[in-house]
Order: C-alpha cells, then structure tokens, then sequence
C-alpha cells in the first residue's frame, strides 16, 4: 500500500469506505428496540445487582469532601481524585435532601447513566467514522449487551468515568485530521482521563506501540518520515495531556500533602504478584506469543482498507484492543474486571464490520434486495438477543443481590452517630469515618506480610485505633484481616448480622448462684448483662447490678443470684436498639 503523506489519524477519503448505503428503516427500528432494551435492563439492574467492595469505597471518599476533608491527607485513598470530586456535590445534595440513606449507592448508580450513553455514543461515532454506519450502530449495541461490560458498567466506581473519556478522547483524534488543534482537545481529554485513573498508563502505552506500529504496517515498509511527523503531532498531545493533571499535582501540594498524595495514588498501589493465584506465572507468556499475530492480522486489515488513511485508522482499531488486552494478561500487576472495560467496547468496533462482512458472504446468495436486509437484519438482532439472554441467565432478575450491603448500612446508620468511627474494609459504611487509616483489600493485606522491610510494611495497628477511637462497631467479615487483629476482633466484638458490636461471652455454661464470673473488658462502653437475651441480677463488681453501667478497661467481677445460661456482656445501644447476639458468631469469610 503506497504511503499517505497526511499523518497517522487523518481525514480519510470523503467518501471511500464510509458509506454503505443506507440503513434500511426496519434495522435502524431494531438497533434502536436493542439500545432501549439495554437501557431498560440497566435500571432494572440498577436496583438487583449486587454492590461490589469498590462502589461503597468510592462512595464514602465521595462524602469524605462533602465533610470537608482532603482525600489522602484527612482519609485513605489509592485512587485519583477526580471523580470523586465531581461527584461530591450530587452526594452533598441527595444527603441534604433524602438524609442518610441505605440505598445512597443506587441513586449514584443511576448518575452513572448519563456516562454510559457518552460511551455508547463514543463507540458509535469510531465505528462509524473508521468503518461505516451501519458497523457503529450496531457495534454501540452490541458493546451495550455485552454481558461482561454491563455489569461492570452500572457500577458507581471510577472506571465508569476512565472509560468513557478515554472513548471520547479516541473519537476526537480519529474523527479527522490530526491538525494540532484536535491533537491538543484528545491530549485534554486524556489528561482527564489520567486524573480519573492511574490506569491511562497502560492505555498510554498501548496506544502509543499501536499508533507506532500502525502506519509501518500500512506502508509495509519503514517509514521514517512518518515517524518523524507523529513526534510533531505528539507535541500538543502532550501539552494537552498535562495541563490537569498539573493542576491536580499543584492543588494537593498547594494543601500541603504531596507526600500522601504521591503514596496513596502511585506507591501503595505499585506491588508485584499481589493477585498471583489468579494471575499465573505462564500469563506472562501472552504479549510475545500473542504480537506476531496481532501485528499479521493488523497487515490484513490494512491491505482490505480503501484508503491509505483509512487503512492507519481501522490498523491501530484493530491492534489496540488485542494489544491492550495481552498486556494486561502478560504485565498487569492486580487483575479486576474493570481493568478491561476499554477494550470491550473497542473490541465491539473491531469486530462488529468482521460480523456484518460474514453475513454478507452467507447471504450473497440471496440476492441484493429486500430480503438480503430483512436476513441480514435478523442475523444481527439474533445475535444482540444472545447478549440479553446471557444477562438474564447470568443475573436472575428475581434475585437482589444489594440486601447484604444495604443491611451493613442500615445497621451502622442505626447504631451510631454522626462522626463515631467505625472499623470497615473500604468504607462499607460510608457515612462514618474508619478507625484504621487505610482500606483493607489485597495490597493493604499484602503490605502488611513479612514480605515487606520495615519502611514499606503497613502495620496492622487496628486494634490499637479500634481502642484509640473507642469503636464499638465493625465489620462482620473475615475478609483481609491479619490473624491477630481477627483474634482481637473475636474476643471483643459480638456478630449481630452484617456487624459486629462490643461485648463478649462472659460464661458459655450455666452460672451458679453467688458463684462469681470474672471478666476482663477491653473496649470501655455502656455495657448490659444478658442470659439468653433476657436481663440478669446479681452485684457487678460488689454493688448489685439492676440496668446498663458504664464498665472501664480492666477487670471486672459478676455475681449472679440465680443460675443463667450464656450470660453475655452486651453494647447497650444495641440492646436498646433491638438486637442481640446470633447463635452462630463465626465470621463471615470473604476472600
């Protein structure tokens, strides 16, 4: 294929390759019935499907700057900051409005809505502009069914921002000529993206190998020049690039916590085989193996391209999902679903023209007319109603997977009050601070082995600020705790449902009258005596014991006057509030 002096991303020919004829009114009617159907399917999911451990995260660092505070100095964070801060405002006006509500996450689950149609427009207009229209149509369908993508994207979670910027930023530098304005605006975009998530990095560097490779594929031979004319072209790129992320960097050290902002955002999150049980050593083996036949299929996809530019374009399409996708199989250090939201979406418009080109060859035989569209049109509708199938089969709809967390928050809402700290993973209970600085997941859990020297080691420290802070509630789950802070736990906290609450067992076998029960209190707080949920009498430390009494750290010693089974030391809040201890107090594991 001759070389194109216009550079990488430029204007195709007008109209080489872009047009297809038009979309018959009966197929644009059955994309747009899929489209509706997606968006009907995603409320409905909105309120079914389960939470997971990130969106309580994001959600309570959200309502951490509607408090006033700065994310990473005044509490825990290892993402950037971005979408947190835009968010803060809606978080401030639902509380102020609604107050502390236990499905907080399903309204800021429903903010994500407006992103998702930004993404689907995004995936559209690629598709359209380096394929055809009918290839973006149906492509923005399918990425919308696509069982994997869905879910991830109702969450309320950062990726749901990094996702779409980095879409629109790929639709601005491939919707024409790459004159330095437009390179400045995708350049803009990304620098959004990266204060959205330090995962752009990768997006980066992937894109960067494609956008090289692409136009030495298209020319079959090394071309120098052009090499020579992206490096002019990245200039503005890179000024756009910076500009927020600059101003991001000056406002943290204008606040005086650089130092937390650089560890929280890029140290704490920089480990190795953190996730090794899921991510084996041979996966390392996926990039070498996987580019020579990326880079052979690219050359294919170059040679069928009607036009030079064209030809770049649908080239770099092509190689950056599957690129995208072998590096995080072969070099990313945590794996996670969300990790691979940009390249279905991407993947959907590469693939979707391969579909439609398919079906044009099994159907030649039909003919050129009505019934070719009809069959074709079937063809495609068949195969979107795959994607609805396997979401309702994966998710039953009579399930609602939100009850657990819900009920975490309901619980905390009930038994504290505004400003008490609680002991919580990642901000499961979002309206109250974490006694433990920093979130307990996988790096925090990894940071706090022997594996790490002494200047890199998080100490586990929580039962000291469980202590400190006078905590009365935790978590019930066993998730990533270190053994003895769950031997503290155990020993001091009693599980009521989702949480725990202060108070211990003090004689599992039935009491003797005058028979005294010694025990020690670790956590100090408003304590009742109980015997199978039912009050106890008796002298508590020589006086006789007739209600509630406030019990210090130390040992303490009951009497009872009458044999009692189970006798227990229980949180007075909770007692007032109605609960009482479970039968079985083991922990919920969750690993």
């Amino acid at each position: 294929m001759p070389t194109d002096p216009e550079p990488l991303l430029a204007d195709p020919d007008a109209r080489a390759g872009l047009s297809d004829g038009p979309i018959p009114r009966a197929e644009r009617w059955a994309a747009a019935l899929f489209l509706f159907a997606a968006f009907l399917l995603r409320c409905f999911y909105i309120f079914r499907f389960r939470y997971d451990s990130d969106e309580p995260q994001h959600l309570h660092t959200t309502w951490g700057w509607t408090q006033g505070l700065i994310q990473y100095r005044d509490f825990f964070d290892n993402h950037t900051p971005l979408f947190h801060l835009l968010f803060s405002p809606l978080v401030a006006a639902l509380v102020a409005a609604l107050g502390e509500r236990t499905d907080i996450l399903t309204f800021m689950r429903f903010a994500m809505v407006p992103l998702w149609f930004v993404a689907l427009g995004a995936v559209w207009w690629i598709g359209s502009r380096a394929f055809s229209r009918r290839a973006g149509l149906w492509a923005a369908v399918f990425t919308a069914l696509l069982p994997w993508w869905f879910f991830c994207a109702l969450e309320y979670r950062t990726d749901n921002l990094w996702a779409p910027l980095w879409l629109c930023s790929l639709a601005v530098l491939l919707s024409g000529r790459l004159t330095w304005q437009r390179a400045f605006a995708g350049g803009f975009l990304l620098g959004i993206c990266a204060c959205t998530s330090m995962k752009t990095s990768l997006l980066l560097a992937v894109s960067t190998l494609a956008a090289v490779a692409a136009p030495q594929l298209c020319a079959r031979r090394f071309d120098a020049a052009a090499l020579v004319r992206m490096l002019k072209i990245a200039l503005p790129i890179l000024a756009g690039l910076v500009l927020v992320p600059a101003a991001v960097c000056a406002f943290f050290a204008a606040k005086g916590c650089w130092d937390d902002f650089v560890y929280c955002v890029i140290k704490h999150n920089v480990m190795l085989d953190v996730d090794a049980k899921v991510h084996h050593w041979y996966q390392r083996f996926a990039f070498p193996i996987a580019l020579p036949f990326l880079l052979y299929g690219a050359s294919l996809v170059a040679r069928r391209a009607p036009s030079p530019s064209l030809a770049r374009r649908r080239t770099f399409l092509f190689l950056f999902p599957g690129l995208y996708y072998v590096s995080l199989e072969s070099f990313w250090a945590l794996l996670t679903r969300q990790d691979y939201l940009p390249f279905y979406p991407l993947a959907a418009i590469a693939a979707t023209p391969l579909l439609l080109w398919v079906v044009e060859k099994a159907l030649a035989r039909y003919g050129n007319g009505a019934a070719l569209a009809s069959r074709r049109t079937g063809i495609l509708c068949a195969v979107a109603l795959v994607g609805i199938v396997i979401i309702l089969w994966g998710r039953p709809p009579w399930k609602n997977g939100t009850l657990d967390e819900q009920e975490i928050l309901r619980e905390a809402l009930a038994l504290t009050r505004p400003g008490e700290y609680v002991m919580d993973f990642k901000g499961e209970c979002v309206f109250r601070p974490r006694a433990f600085r920093y979130v307990v997941e996988p790096l925090t859990y990894r940071r706090m082995s022997f594996l790490y020297t002494k200047r890199d080691r998080i100490q586990d420290t929580i039962p000291q600020d469980v202590l400190a802070k006078n905590v009365h509630v935790v978590v019930n789950r066993d998730r990533w705790y270190q053994k003895p802070t769950i031997a503290f736990l155990t020993e001091n906290f009693l599980n009521i449902g989702q949480l725990r609450v202060a108070g211990r067992f003090l004689s599992k076998e039935t009491t003797l009258p005058g028979a005294p029960v010694p025990f020690t209190v670790t956590i100090p707080a408003r304590y009742v005596l109980w015997a199978e949920g039912q009050p106890v009498r008796g002298l508590l430390d020589g006086t006789p014991y007739t209600g509630a009494r406030e019990l210090s750290a130390g040992s303490h010693t009951f009497l009872p006057d009458a044999a009692y089974r189970k006798l227990t030391l229980f949180w007075e809040r909770a007692a007032q509030a109605g609960y009482s201890p479970a039968a079985d107090q083991s922990w919920q594991y969750e690993r």
